[in-house]
């Protein structure tokens, strides 16, 4: 069973797929959440990214954590 998290490499190149649904996130930059006050969300600082096709959070993880 896979994990429902992509890394956070992927989303500042800008290629992300959704793991739940399969689709290419076209502008992951511009579907990212984070869990605390911030004054912009990045991909430096996002803790997930919502998926506009099927709306489903995948959470973003650092280099290093097991998939």
């Amino acid at each position: 069973m896979s994990r429902n998290v992509v890394r956070r490499e992927r989303v500042r190149a800008g290629v992300v797929e959704c793991p739940l649904c399969g689709r290419q996130i076209a502008t992951p930059t511009e579907h990212l959440l984070v869990h605390s006050s911030v004054a912009s969300v990045t991909a430096g600082n996002a803790d997930a990214i919502e998926c506009p096709a099927c709306t489903g959070v995948t959470f973003i993880v650092d280099a290093g954590t097991p998939e």
